[in-house]
């Protein structure tokens, strides 16, 4: 695995590159859960699974793709050896770089081939021609710099609410945000909800959620729920523990168990 920052001028629409190849002697599932972050997959080794949650026995093959923004977790494998380039968007970068609305995308997994049409296989093709992983990050940022140039600015009351979100990690009012957006709220929920995918609540929770994972992983076994969740903005335990339920489908302690080495994810028993 080799990671990699997007050039200066990308940074705030682009949070990193990551490339890899991974060989299992048996098949890996992962539980994805639900970030600020976009990614767009383009994959250069076997399909990549997307289990249906009600029904893990099923699965959608897919090979490169872009996940929009989801208000649950997925899981996600491979049919066989894998390889490729994640670009990990921030919303505002996807929106830009996907040139349409994110709500098009919600809870759904999109193949690049439909986005893109025959600008997909050549992206693919030369990155996989590349040979080594700055050479490809290099490709990437010229890309992503070309399209994100060339695409319409989106509404100022939608940026900025997404910057006051994530800037505070979701614990701010959604009130407040709308009283400084200078809109009515209804205009503004819409906005968001189209723009970005998730309405500004789901938003909100999504964000303290992702506060609470990576204060779960910091502190280890000696974590305390209620600790956690008065840290991360939660009115009470029971409050983080209904959104922990909702965004990861298990107990914190069940995640914590299924932490894979070196960033690798959350594994799956199926």
């Amino acid at each position: 695995m080799c990671r990699g920052e997007p050039a200066p001028g990308l940074r705030g629409y682009v949070r990193e590159y990551t490339g890899w190849f991974e060989h299992m002697a048996s098949p890996l599932c992962r539980r994805e859960l639900p970030t600020e972050i976009v990614p767009v997959i383009i994959n250069f080794g076997a399909p990549i699974r997307i289990f249906e949650q009600s029904d893990p026995t099923r699965w959608t093959d897919v090979d490169s793709f872009a996940a929009g923004p989801y208000d649950t977790y997925v899981l996600v494998g491979s049919a066989g050896p894998s390889g490729g380039v994640q670009i990990n968007f921030t919303m505002l970068g996807a929106r830009l770089f996907l040139g349409r609305p994110l709500v098009d995308l919600t809870n759904r997994v999109v193949a690049l081939d439909d986005l893109f049409g025959a600008g997909a296989e050549r992206l693919r093709g030369e990155l996989h021609d590349a040979g080594t992983w700055p050479a490809r990050f290099a490709i990437l940022d010229r890309e992503i710099g070309a399209r994100i140039s060339a695409a319409r600015s989106l509404p100022p009351a939608v940026v900025w609410a997404w910057r006051r979100l994530t800037a505070t990690g979701g614990r701010v009012s959604i009130g407040a945000i709308v009283a400084d957006a200078g809109c009515s709220q209804k205009h503004f929920i819409a906005q968001f909800t189209e723009h970005i995918g998730l309405t500004p609540k789901v938003m909100s929770r999504v964000l303290r959620f992702g506060a609470a994972v990576d204060a779960l992983k910091t502190r280890g076994a000696r974590f305390r729920l209620a600790d956690i969740a008065a840290d991360c903005g939660y009115f009470d335990q029971a409050h983080f523990s209904r959104d922990f339920r909702a965004f990861a489908g298990v107990s914190p302690s069940a995640l914590l168990r299924a932490a894979l080495p070196d960033e690798g994810g959350f594994a799956v028993t199926r």
